[in-house]
């Protein structure tokens, strides 16, 4: 049996204009040419059809779907797994951005600001040890960033911090900053690559750590807004001799 692009429209309860546009994409194409030379689906392709309008409404993209009718069985589960991954990121980036409007104030200050690196995003970091007190890493700027050219790069007025120890009077921490393109760094004790995977911050603007109601102020915004950070928090630094930093708080990878 055979249908029209009306009759199988009907069959489906896909617009003929939608039937097209995923004939058009090499997604759903009609099996058959009829004598008169209209082409025509098959009643097998109506199951197809639903499988791929709903896959397009859970915003798979039309590669990848295009790819899972193509593929193994085995491929096919590896897609539904990677689907369910993507998913859940996207859930927890709503259910962030709901915390988000919810903890705001109508007519208030707005200090945490939202932010999302869309791609991956390539850095080079260097380890640090400095003594507890405020501003502890900013005087490792000058050597990262002589680290940076023998790297044969172009030193860096925009660096990032982050703290990931302590022990007694002392932070364990690293410099770093983004990289356009990957370089050697093997023979440079603590020095590294790293792909950060696209990411959404909350972001605190201005900060000071010598202010002494900072660490106070920061804890009541995360509080009000009911974030968790998902990693290590980025301090970054527009100069290397700014007196504030941004405040990135991951949020989800």
């Amino acid at each position: 049996m055979h249908f029209t692009i009306q009759e199988f429209s009907k069959r489906t309860g896909l617009a003929p204009s939608k039937l097209r546009f995923y004939d058009k994409k090499g997604l759903l194409i009609p099996g058959t040419r009829l004598e008169n030379g209209y082409r025509a689906y098959s009643a097998e392709q109506i199951q197809v059809a639903k499988m791929i309008d709903s896959l397009r409404k859970a915003e798979i993209s039309i590669e990848d779907i295009k790819l899972y009718f193509q593929v193994d069985d085995q491929r096919k589960k590896d897609f539904l797994t990677s689907w369910k991954t993507e998913l859940d990121k996207k859930l927890e980036s709503i259910q962030a951005a709901r915390k988000y409007v919810g903890g705001m104030k109508a007519g208030g200050s707005q200090q945490l600001l939202l932010s999302k690196w869309e791609k991956e995003k390539l850095f080079v970091w260097q380890k640090f040890e400095a003594e507890k007190k405020p501003y502890p890493f900013r005087e490792s700027f000058s050597t990262f960033n002589k680290t940076l050219c023998l790297l044969g790069i172009k030193e860096s007025n925009q660096l990032y911090v982050r703290t990931t120890n302590s022990t007694g009077d002392k932070l364990i921490g690293e410099v770093g900053c983004e990289l356009e393109a990957e370089v050697l760094c093997d023979n440079l004790e603590g020095v590294y690559l790293e792909r950060i995977p696209p990411t959404l911050f909350a972001i605190l603007e201005n900060c000071k750590p010598d202010d002494a109601f900072f660490c106070f102020s920061y804890i009541q915004l995360v509080i009000r807004f009911g974030f968790q950070p998902a990693g290590y928090k980025l301090e970054r630094y527009d100069d290397v001799h700014a007196e504030t930093y941004d405040y990135f708080i991951p949020l989800v990878q």
